[in-house]
């Protein structure tokens, strides 16, 4: 790894095992958060620096970029104008990366992954695939995240240096905020023996945190102005990401799919849970495929989905605690819906 400083900008939640992996390779990183009581014990140890910092306090991250650094990578740039503000800072450093999103693409109709009318992709999604318009919306909405994460790249594209933006899928694996494998789990936690799973042969492009990270330090070991979608390899559907899951647990639980308005994979199975049985959402995989030309000329071959999928179970398995009255349940930081 050339870099030397590193600065990560919302750095404990999805590019946690980026800033991990970064002091691994030598190089300085510092992180800023706004709560650093979350931070992992274990990054004192691996020479990590976690400040205090919400992304609006643009005067204070001035002074951290400084007169410039090795790289940046900014998880919090949602907008316009934190885009316009990581342009300035990528002037002074060496290479930036912004993580962006899957959610900027539209299809043929103009739909979109946050669009009432759901998007159709009838081929794998390239970097050079239409992206959304702009027209002001809040950035924390619905229909404006997407929107504004677009309007940012094409600020950065104007205005920036070198800075190499990161669309990933559906992202899964240690340290995200949103654990959409914990119904599954509590599921078999509490010895349920048949999983209903909803949309369960849709299939679609899935994200690691390991892919994440490898493709951040690509980024940063080869600075350049590019746009790349990040994700795992190859697709899956939600029931294969379910009995994946599952077999990493050791479950032995019957794993079929659940009938979204009909029965789908087999007669008896509805859309409806009987008794001794759950139903819970195929969260995974939503039907777009991301090409990855770009990001096997930027890593190689992409980490195998099989393989992110058993990591993030562990992860996943070992965040798992008894609540006081003895149902299972996640650290109160992450989101298990």
């Amino acid at each position: 790894m050339s870099s030397r400083s590193v600065l990560i900008l919302g750095g404990t939640g999805t590019l946690a095992a980026t800033a991990e992996d970064l002091a691994r390779s030598g190089a300085s990183v510092t992180v800023t958060c706004r709560r650093p009581e979350l931070a992992p014990p274990h990054w004192h140890d691996l020479g990590i620096r976690v400040l205090r910092n919400d992304r609006e306090d643009v005067d204070a991250l001035d002074d951290l970029v400084g007169d410039g650094l090795d790289g940046i990578v900014d998880g919090q740039c949602y907008s316009p104008a934190h885009a316009a503000d990581l342009a300035r800072w990528s002037t002074r450093c060496e290479g930036t990366v912004m993580l962006s999103s899957r959610a900027v693409y539209v299809d043929a109709l103009g739909n979109h992954a946050n669009s009432d009318v759901r998007p159709v992709w009838d081929r794998p999604t390239s970097e050079e695939n239409q992206t959304l318009d702009y027209a002001g919306e809040p950035w924390n909405s619905r229909e404006g995240y997407g929107t504004n994460k677009a309007e940012a790249e094409r600020v950065l594209a104007a205005s920036g240096r070198r800075v190499s933006v990161l669309r990933p899928a559906r992202i899964h694996g240690p340290s995200t905020r949103r654990v959409r494998e914990w119904p599954l789990l509590a599921a078999l936690l509490a010895g349920t023996r048949r999983i209903l799973v909803q949309k369960a042969e849709e299939a679609g492009s899935l994200t690691s945190t390991l892919t994440i990270s490898r493709a951040v330090s690509a980024c940063l070991r080869a600075p350049d102005a590019r746009k790349v979608n990040v994700a795992d390899a190859p697709t899956a559907t939600n029931l294969e990401v379910a009995r994946i899951l599952a077999s990493s647990w050791g479950a032995e639980a019957e794993i079929v799919a659940a009938g979204d308005g009909g029965p789908v994979g087999g007669p008896g199975i509805a859309s409806e849970p009987e008794p001794g049985t759950a139903l819970i959402p195929g969260a995974w995989a939503t039907g777009q495929e991301l090409e990855g030309r770009r990001l096997t000329e930027l890593i190689g071959t992409p980490p195998e989905v099989r393989s992110t999928l058993e990591r993030t179970a562990g992860w996943v398995g070992e965040l798992a605690r008894r609540a006081p009255d003895g149902h299972w349940e996640l650290p109160e930081q992450f989101d298990g819906s």
